[in-house]
């Protein structure tokens, strides 16, 4: 099943510098670690993820009408029994009558309860009698009608009148795709990529990285592609300046203080122009027919080099002192 805009309807939308969008069931967040981003400066991949889950996926809600136990209607001097599952250990129920909401008790589970096989509650028509009961995992309760009319024992609160109670759905997040996950990262102005694995964040499920320096400012893509609970995605969030939801990466040299350093891709294209340079010196060199052109093409070339060193060592002093 392909999760993808075009076979779901799609929302967007801005959160904190960073782009939200619903796919199927899934909510995806997706932006830079720290917004804006600056060429040169350490980054990442920010992306979060949760999913829809309603009372199936989350397991029983204790307070959920009938969500544990419940009894057929009993007649007077009828009895229903229900086993305490460990589960169920350090909980506490509710439980009530359905043909009488006024009739509630509690069940607390707990290993420092008095051991017992069984024990046993009364229905009577104004009381539950005990009402509250602490018990062991493993006990069972037996409860039996002896009201006047026939009544029930059924877990959780009583129903509104009219109609089920109804759990909402909540957010969970979504782990464990560092294995099934990928992250493509474009620089759309060169149209360079660079795949890479992404990584969770620890003790915040849902919440994955995968770390960046972009060297360049402008604009970014980032794809997500692989696999979510087997359904395979393939999502691509763009930097605002292509029309997305998070911050294009930034020049950083109004940031710089109080001396301005030039960055990477400066020295990198005036280390290349000093390279491209001297190759065509050496091209001269060995075109020229007498000595003393080559004796001087060769000074020339020289002088070339050593602007290269020059260069090279700029960047060294440059990285050095972006470390301190």
């Amino acid at each position: 099943m392909m999760l993808a805009a075009t076979l779901f309807a799609v929302t967007a939308g801005s959160v904190m510098g960073h782009e939200a969008r619903d796919v199927g069931n899934y909510k995806f967040v997706v932006g830079f670690i720290s917004e804006p981003a600056f060429e040169g400066l350490k980054n990442g991949l920010d992306f979060r993820i949760t999913k829809t889950a309603g009372a199936m996926d989350m397991g029983p809600d204790l307070m959920e009408h009938g969500a544990v136990f419940g009894s057929p209607t009993l007649a007077t001097g009828e009895s229903f029994s229900f086993e305490v599952g460990h589960d169920l250990e350090d909980q506490t129920l509710t439980y009530h009558s359905h043909e009488n909401h006024d009739l509630i008790g509690t069940i607390t589970v707990s290993h420092s309860a008095e051991p017992a096989d069984t024990v046993e509650v009364a229905i009577h028509d104004a009381m539950m009698m005990p009402a509250d009961i602490t018990v062991q995992p493993g006990t069972v309760i037996k409860w039996t009608n002896q009201a006047s009319g026939p009544q029930t024992a059924t877990s959780g609160m009583p129903a509104e009148a009219g109609h089920e109670h109804e759990a909402e759905a909540v957010e969970v997040p979504v782990e464990g795709l560092e294995e099934t996950i990928q992250f493509e990262i474009t620089h759309q102005a060169t149209g360079v990529s660079k795949v890479m694995p992404i990584r969770a964040l620890f003790r915040d499920p849902g919440h994955y990285t995968a770390d960046v320096i972009p060297t360049a400012p402008g604009i970014y893509e980032f794809r997500l592609f692989g696999t979510i609970e087997g359904h395979e995605i393939n999502e691509i969030f763009i930097s605002r300046g292509g029309g997305g939801g998070f911050g294009d990466v930034e020049a950083s040299a109004d940031l710089q203080f109080p001396e301005s350093l030039p960055e990477v891709r400066e020295i990198e294209s005036a280390v290349r122009g000093a390279q491209n340079a001297a190759d065509g010196a050496v091209d001269r060199a060995l075109e020229a027919g007498d000595s003393a052109s080559s004796a001087k093409t060769i000074g020339i070339i020289g002088i070339i080099l050593g602007a290269i060193g020059i260069a090279t060592g700029a960047g060294s002093a440059v990285f050095a002192y972006r470390r301190r």
